[in-house]
């Protein structure tokens, strides 16, 4: 070290250089406006500096500045520790490269001062150009940077090979949603490079709700609160948007409506402290524009980001309002005096889905619970829907799909089974239109009361499946183009099929193929259209 710590006292500089902590004040790095600042540690940036452990999982509001912190201590473990190996995957090579530059342009400016430098900032700036002649020699590229002491940082969309001592993966919650095979790859792949004494952050916002990689690190590391951790358990971070002083309006831009004082005076009661009317402003113009994206992109709870209702999803709008209304989530009892009906969704060596539900006998439907599992015999299911018959009572009847009618693989037909079994079945014809069938599940929706137990997944030995309340969460679009589709049609993937059996349900009912009882069934048989299916619903 003396051979570059040739000015100013040698010993104070020394004992500055000791300290990460220290080190951090010679960073520059580029604000929200694009103006150039020393680095000075939001709430944010200073909780995981301070609170950081060898496995890190942070789940955050959107533009806290974490990744910045992050590419920074990159940046500082390169420079003071030889031989140091980190490595940067996002979901793409313009996301990584994009932090690449981020450690670029700290270290190119470690010699500034500032327009107005004061004593302290000009000490530093000198510190940080004796830095910049000792590393002559560092070498930036698109997709990697080496310095003369052997350190070096790669960038990819995943990483396998090799020993890091520093991994930043940023983003997974969009890779597990879009690109599940890669997220697998990352967590299997990456996180494998890196030692058990040596640090890994995992940072995203999160999508997909109850399942997928990023669910599963994140709720993994949720369960470590409180927990002594070992160096490769994963320490939980939650950072909310109201902790954020940036995120905050004129307090008189606020308008208050019953709904948004609701749910300020839930996070109020949550947090133990009331938020200002400009941090209310904030979050209700921000809304307007994010619109059912705002729980994913700015939670305020851990709860609130794990369970988002995203845009472009098939059923978003009728989630978000079922939400709002209390009936997503809801605890209630089946009343023992009323059918109670499971409806299909099947596949041989395939994913099949129940859900169970009980007219309210006030205009609504009741969803009891789904369930949702692979590969498993039909005696398996049929010994599900006697487990909630021993619950709640005779089951009235199965609504099957159309393909209920066909034979198994015991020549005998599902729905025969079902017979076999004791139950009533109303068989679904195939449909004709997806979209009719879509929106009549969409208008269907709008009635239900949804318990909180379909928010659950099953579990089938050592494998996991998709809640029903993730499954529609989750149900969307396949884009025109795609595999030669010619217009947008419903993807076929995990959620899918508990989204089909209940679109079953709402198809029967729409039909007039389900007969609740006679004011109903007199309704939709007289193909009153679709304002009288909504005004005489379950009525």
């Amino acid at each position: 070290m003396e051979s570059w710590l040739n000015k100013g006292d040698a010993e104070a500089v020394r004992a500055f250089l000791a300290s990460r902590a220290a080190r951090m004040e010679l960073y520059w790095i580029l604000d929200k406006e694009g103006r150039p600042r020393r680095f000075r540690p939001n709430y944010a940036q200073e909780t995981l500096l301070r609170d950081m452990h060898t496995r890190n999982n942070i789940l955050k509001a959107r533009q806290l500045g974490l990744s910045t912190c992050i590419a920074l201590l990159i940046l500082d473990g390169c420079l003071f520790t030889e031989n140091f190996h980190a490595g940067i995957v996002d979901k793409t090579l313009d996301d990584a490269a994009a932090k690449l530059r981020k450690i670029r342009y700290a270290f190119e400016h470690l010699c500034d001062a500032g327009d107005e430098p004061d004593e302290r900032g000009r000490a530093l700036a000198e510190v940080g150009r004796m830095l910049q002649d000792h590393f002559e020699g560092t070498r930036f590229t698109e997709s990697f940077i080496t310095f003369p002491n052997g350190s070096r940082v790669d960038i990819g969309t995943s990483l396998r090979g090799g020993t890091l001592q520093l991994l930043h993966v940023s983003e997974l919650g969009s890779v597990s949603m879009h690109d599940p095979q890669r997220a697998a790859e990352i967590v299997t792949g990456a996180l494998n490079t890196v030692g058990k004494n040596c640090t890994v952050f995992f940072e995203s916002t999160h999508e997909g709700g109850k399942s997928g990689q990023n669910y599963e690190l994140v709720t993994a590391a949720m369960n470590n609160i409180g927990k002594e951790l070992s160096p490769i358990d994963f320490k939980f971070f939650f950072f909310p948007w109201y902790e954020d002083s940036e995120y905050e309006l004129e307090p008189a831009m606020y308008h208050p409506t019953a709904e948004g004082e609701r749910y300020f005076d839930s996070i109020a009661a949550r947090r133990g402290a009331p938020l200002t009317d400009g941090q209310k402003a904030w979050y209700q113009s921000m809304k307007a524009v994010q619109k059912s994206r705002m729980a994913q992109e700015y939670p305020s709870t851990p709860e609130e980001a794990m369970n988002p209702v995203n845009d472009g999803t098939i059923y978003a709008g009728q989630l978000a309002f079922l939400r709002e209304e209390g009936r997503l989530t809801a605890r209630f009892e089946p009343d023992p005096h009323r059918p109670i009906y499971a409806s299909w969704d099947i596949g041989v060596g395939d994913f099949t889905s129940i859900w169970w539900a009980q007219p309210d006998g006030a205009g609504k439907m009741l969803l009891l619970d789904c369930y949702t599992a692979n590969n498993q015999p039909l005696r398996h299911y049929l010994d599900e829907v006697k487990k909630r018959e021993a619950r709640w009572g005779r089951i009235a009847a199965c609504v099957t799909p159309h393909d209920g009618a066909k034979r198994d693989y015991n020549l005998v037909s599902f729905d025969e089974s079902l017979r076999k079994a004791g139950w009533r079945v109303i068989g679904v014809p195939r449909t004709t239109d997806i979209w009719a069938d879509i929106d009549a599940t969409r208008e269907f929706l709008m009635t239900c009361v949804i318990h909180e137990r379909c928010g659950e997944g099953t579990r089938v030995g050592n494998v996991s499946y998709m809640s029903g309340i993730d499954a529609l969460t989750n149900y969307r679009t396949l884009p025109a183009g795609t595999n030669g589709a010619l217009r947008d049609a419903p993807l076929h993937d995990q959620s899918s099929h508990a989204a089909d059996a209940l679109r079953c349900l709402a198809v029967a009912l729409k039909r007039g193929l389900l007969t609740l009882h006679k004011p109903m069934g007199a309704a939709l048989k007289a193909g009153g259209g679709q304002s009288s299916f909504v005004k005489n619903f379950l009525s």
